[in-house]
């Protein structure tokens, strides 16, 4: 038996809401309501099984918000999922947005017990978001292109993006806003001009561009240590994918930025690419 991790690229909300009822007012996790919260899973998985001789699923979703809210949350349940795998209790499912989360996973012993590769869903494709704009969501082709060209096929940013149009706001309006949220992630990420990774982060843009995908090492060589590339990373400008060992981008509104502001990484007309993705 073994416990299965997911990326998909989309957010989801009750483990999020788990975490927050265990807070406490300044904002540490009560361990031992986790561990009371645990036992209970544990007995109920007990029951199920002796009920219908099978182990029990317990889907933790959005574990992305674990791992920066709190590791050790994470790691608390990585664990427990490796014991019951071990003793056959319940089958353990991990949901989450971020390639940070299988790269920590990745790199502790409970890890071993996993299902491998890791299962990665990701975005819909044109044909599929052009079908959701314009039937189920009325949208005009013309503008359906042009909403789908800014945020592609995540489908979380469509709705919004979707949402906000059928709403009235002008599409340059809801360009710009998604721009200015991306460009908050670019400053984090420290790759904007006078920054610390922009002269790295041109030439990882680069070659993005030329190629789609990096492997994960040639991601990392870029970088003087392994330490400033995962803090690039973790940042969600590029996206690690575990089932390839590779990077991209991590959306089409990352690519839509990078066009729109060429000059600041000395990106040619030239160096842009459609590729469509199956």
């Amino acid at each position: 038996m073994s416990y299965t991790l997911l990326v998909v690229a989309k957010k989801v909300s009750v483990t999020g809401q788990w975490l927050r009822k265990i807070k406490s007012d300044v904002d540490a996790p009560k361990f031992s309501e986790w561990e009371k919260a645990l036992k209970a899973l544990r007995h109920a998985s007990e029951v199920y099984k002796a009920k219908h001789d099978k182990p029990m699923v317990i889907v933790y979703d959005n574990v992305s918000h674990l791992v920066h809210e709190n590791q050790k949350i994470l790691d608390i349940l990585q664990d427990d999922a490796k014991h019951s795998a071990d003793d056959r209790k319940y089958i353990a499912v991990f949901v989450c947005s971020e390639g940070s989360v299988p790269r920590r996973m990745e790199s502790r012993s409970a890890w071993s017990r996993a299902k491998t590769p890791v299962m990665e869903i990701g975005d819909l494709s044109k044909e599929e978001s052009m079908k959701y704009l314009i039937k189920k969501r009325d949208i005009k082709e013309v503008d359906a292109n042009k909403l789908f060209d800014l945020v592609g096929g995540r489908i979380i940013e469509l709705k919004t993006v979707a949402d906000d149009f059928l709403a009235g706001i002008e599409f340059e309006i809801i360009k710009q806003q998604v721009l200015n949220k991306v460009e908050k992630k670019f400053n984090t990420a420290q790759l904007l001009r006078k920054q610390l990774y922009h002269e790295v982060g041109k030439k990882v843009i680069k070659d993005l561009l030329d190629s789609k995908e990096l492997g994960f090492t040639t991601f990392m060589e870029f970088f003087d240590n392994y330490e400033e590339a995962s803090k690039v990373l973790e940042t969600n400008v590029f996206s690690y994918h575990p089932e390839k060992n590779t990077v991209s981008f991590q959306s089409q509104s990352i690519e839509f930025y990078i066009r729109e502001n060429a000059k600041i990484f000395n990106i040619f007309p030239s160096c842009f690419k459609i590729i469509e993705v199956d």
